[in-house]
């Protein structure tokens, strides 16, 4: 990674803290635990202030994936009901379709039945005339 120059000088990472407490005549040790204590309470607020944004972010995902899921559950639903409305009318065109094969079965047997009746009444003709059909 290329580092960014920066036009400030190089600072200590404590800031002017140590430089500050050093000016009031404190020991080395002292100034060293203050600067210690400093940059670990910033840590702590940064640490903080993360999990306050983790915690939000948790809670905007945790919408989003509710409201995805209501959406989702609706168009289910919505997609049942006419997967059921479908296999209704798939319903009546079967019942349909079986009342016209049984009407249909009638007519041939009654069809069936009507040539065998004219042929039963050609042949009765043909015997009651006495002789043979007209040459």
């Amino acid at each position: 990674m290329t580092e960014i120059a920066s036009a400030d000088p190089a600072r200590h990472q404590s800031g002017g803290l140590a430089v500050a407490l050093a000016k009031l005549n404190l020991d080395a040790l002292t100034v060293a635990d203050a600067v210690a204590d400093v940059a670990g309470m910033a840590g702590e607020n940064v640490t903080t202030a993360i999990r306050a944004d983790l915690k939000e972010l948790r809670a905007d995902v945790t919408a989003r994936i509710d409201t995805l899921t209501s959406e989702t559950n609706a168009r289910f639903h919505e997609t049942n009901a006419r997967i059921g409305e479908t296999n209704a009318r798939i319903d009546t065109l079967v019942g349909s379709v079986q009342s016209l094969q049984r009407e249909i079965s009638t007519l041939r047997w009654m069809i069936g039945v009507g040539f065998t009746l004219l042929s039963v009444f050609l042949a009765l003709s043909t015997f009651l005339r006495g002789g043979s059909p007209v040459p």
